[in-house]
């Protein structure tokens, strides 16, 4: 499909140097101004860069703020990258490098960060180059029907109040632009979500992974005896269920995350005291085309060993 991609190997891009710089002056700029304006001469260069010829095999390993993720089948590669400012608040941009199947080409196209202007942002499908920012660090490639869905997973520094981690789904319309959200998580508490956000302190790490993982299946079953001299108009009243437990354990790759929970009931709703704590390990599995929610007994300790800052323990 993408001939001419595959057909180079990687090189690092010529104006690696020069963003390695301005990435730099963007995290240690003395003002928000000199912030800005090292980020926007980044975006522009960046751009130039993306829009030579055999882009997609450009490596940019020294500008170690701009993260890079693309699947397998080389569809489309995406920059994000955060600018933190003064105020402890981060913005995020992000750039795409989109194979056209009209033109056969490379397209450049720049994201807008919509997160902090949207409402019921787990439910909302965003088109025309507008997406929930986040720096992408993990891509998960899927086919469904004939469909590629291309699974995300990224930070978002925040407002300067909480923090947050994004899974999110990518799939192209026919113009080959990017859709971001799908209908494609399931389970108690993500009903109709097209994208799972966390939010949660800036004083703590939290585990968002798409890794392989052990853990423990428990299983019921139920069978039904009864005895056919003393019944028999095979009444239900007579029979007798027996139950058994079955503990299996099964190792699969799933997207494994710490649940969050406030430090006390009264602080739900205000993430800046949301911490992980996990009793079970809590993961999505892919099953039949859908992210499904499941709540599992891992094999090792699932809870977070990094000791929470300022004493501070969930209750």
């Amino acid at each position: 499909m993408h001939g001419q991609a595959q057909k180079n190997v990687p090189v690092q891009a010529p104006m690696s140097d020069s963003l390695a710089g301005l990435a730099k002056l963007m995290y240690s700029g003395e003002t928000d101004i000199v912030r800005y304006e090292a980020n926007d001469r980044f975006m522009n260069l960046l751009k130039e860069e993306l829009l030579k010829p055999d882009a997609f095999q450009f490596a940019f390993d020294s500008v170690k703020s701009l993260a890079v993720v693309y699947p397998n089948d080389k569809k489309f590669k995406i920059y994000t990258w955060s600018l933190p400012l003064l105020t402890d608040k981060y913005e995020t941009y992000g750039l795409m490098l989109v194979f056209s199947n009209k033109s056969h080409t490379y397209k450049v196209i720049e994201l807008r960060d919509v997160s902090n202007d949207i409402v019921n942002a787990e439910k909302e499908i965003l088109k025309k180059g507008v997406w929930y920012g986040a720096v992408y660090y993990q891509l998960i490639e899927k086919k469904v029907n004939g469909e590629k869905l291309y699974t995300v997973i990224g930070w978002n520094g925040g407002n300067g109040i909480y923090q947050q981690k994004v899974v999110d789904v990518i799939t192209f319309d026919r113009n080959d632009d990017p859709v971001f959200g799908k209908l494609l998580f399931r389970g108690k508490g993500f009903t109709g979500y097209k994208r799972v956000i966390y939010r949660f302190s800036v004083k703590v790490v939290m585990k968002l992974r798409f890794e392989e993982i052990s853990f423990q299946v428990v299983t019921k079953k139920e069978r039904k005896k009864h005895n056919e001299r003393i019944n028999q108009n095979n009444d239900e009243a007579l029979r007798t269920p027996k139950k058994k437990t079955v503990v299996k354990t099964k190792t699969e790759e799933m997207i494994v995350f710490d649940h969050l929970i406030p430090l006390r009931p009264e602080l739900e709703g205000q993430y800046q005291f949301y911490y992980p704590y996990s009793e079970k390990g809590n993961g999505f599995v892919f099953e039949d085309g859908r992210w499904v929610y499941q709540q599992v007994q891992t094999t090792d300790d699932p809870k977070s060993d990094r000791p929470l800052q300022d004493g501070l323990l969930p209750k």
